[in-house]
């Protein structure tokens, strides 16, 4: 099966070559199946690899459950109207859902997002989506080729930027006009109502966006640029699931919302047993890159390697006598990965379950079971 792989990657490269040849300003998108080979199609305007592409999913599936679904479900054009046949509530919300797919428009040909002209990304994706029920994802500079996931707070909107965004149907063929916008305007304001006031096709838009859930939804917040907490008066004395969101960021928004810092509120707040209890992890790239193309990733890295002849679980040797995945005590649950071969894409799959910036009480063993190891 390894075989026909290669054969059939090196008949796609051959393809690609001649078309390039042949058309050197066409757009060429190229699927090949072995990671090693994305270094012979470099030239092309966009390449996918199978095999880094379904081990990076199955990676995240292990860190967020579903997230193939959720992916799968957005590159699958779906009319969302196999919900009402469905018998179970949840296949009716699934049916519907599905509908939903990834649009791009221009900041100022759109209806969505003109109005946020120089508001902060975090504030533009908030109030579009309370707003219209369009889940704003991303955005790409004009003079830009790469294409920025949810940038945060820092990432101020232009004119000229494309948004890309999450619905039912793309916004040209939506039911909002641009002629109704000052009616809009001067009924909804910017102060959020909970999530009783929600209208349905914000609700129905909302697949894969973290769920807004105020815990006193009957308080009425003072009106203005930012959205504001509720009292403390809430049940139970808890504080609400979200913070404010401002326009522009200020300094202590960007050092709160800072996902980069080098250690976590989990890792910061950890007891001095739990911290011994851990391996020594240093950050550090990985030493050895599996192909030409791979992208280095900063990951937590043991400070002294471990010998080849340890990493057999069903075998002792002369530095660990366990023989069972039992015996080492794991403090967390495996991920055990079912392959033919350990191939160059399994590294698409470990370096995401190592990343720097995932607390290290929380990073689970991997198990590779191989048939030819």
């Amino acid at each position: 099966r390894n075989n026909l792989h290669l054969y059939n990657d090196h008949q796609t490269i051959l393809r690609a070559w001649a078309v390039k040849d042949f058309a050197p300003k066409c757009p060429l998108y190229v699927q090949i199946l072995k990671p090693e080979n994305k270094f012979h199609v470099k030239f092309a305007d966009h390449a996918v690899c199978e095999e880094e592409f379904k081990y990076a999913m199955l990676a995240l599936n292990c860190i967020c459950p579903a997230t193939s679904t959720l992916i799968t479900l957005l590159v699958h054009t779906s009319r969302g109207q196999d919900g009402p046949q469905s018998p179970g509530q949840w296949q009716k919300l699934y049916g519907k859902c599905s509908g939903n797919e990834v649009y791009h428009i221009k900041v100022e040909e759109s209806t969505f997002f003109a109005e946020y002209e120089g508001k902060s990304f975090t504030y533009t994706s908030f109030h579009a989506h309370k707003k219209y029920g369009a889940c704003l994802i991303g955005v790409k500079r004009e003079e830009n080729k790469n294409i920025l996931l949810n940038p945060g707070p820092r990432y101020i909107i232009s004119s000229t930027d494309t948004c890309f965004y999450i619905n039912i149907v793309k916004e040209e063929n939506s039911a909002f006009k641009t002629h109704n916008e000052q009616n809009i305007n001067s009924i909804s304001n910017t102060t959020y109502h909970g999530a009783s006031r929600l209208p349905v096709h914000s609700i129905i838009a909302s697949m894969g966006t973290v769920a807004i859930d105020l815990q006193d939804a009957s308080c009425k917040p003072p009106s203005g640029p930012t959205l504001s907490l509720p009292s403390e008066g809430g049940k139970e004395g808890r504080r609400p699931s979200i913070a404010p969101v401002l326009e522009v960021a200020d300094a202590s928004s960007i050092q709160t919302c800072d996902l980069l810092s080098d250690q976590s509120e989990d890792e910061a707040n950890q007891s001095d047993e739990e911290e011994s209890s851990l391996p020594e992890y240093i950050k550090g790239y990985p030493p050895n890159s599996p192909y030409i193309g791979s992208s280095p990733t900063l990951c937590h890295l043991l400070q002294e390697k471990i010998s080849f002849c340890c990493l057999r679980l069903d075998q002792g040797c002369q530095h660990n006598y366990s023989e069972d995945a039992k015996a080492y005590g794991f403090r967390n649950k495996l991920i055990i990965v079912s392959a033919e071969t350990a191939g160059n894409g399994l590294y698409n799959f470990i370096v995401p379950l190592r990343a720097y910036y995932r607390p290290k009480k929380e990073l689970n063993p991997i198990v590779l079971l191989l048939d030819n190891p």
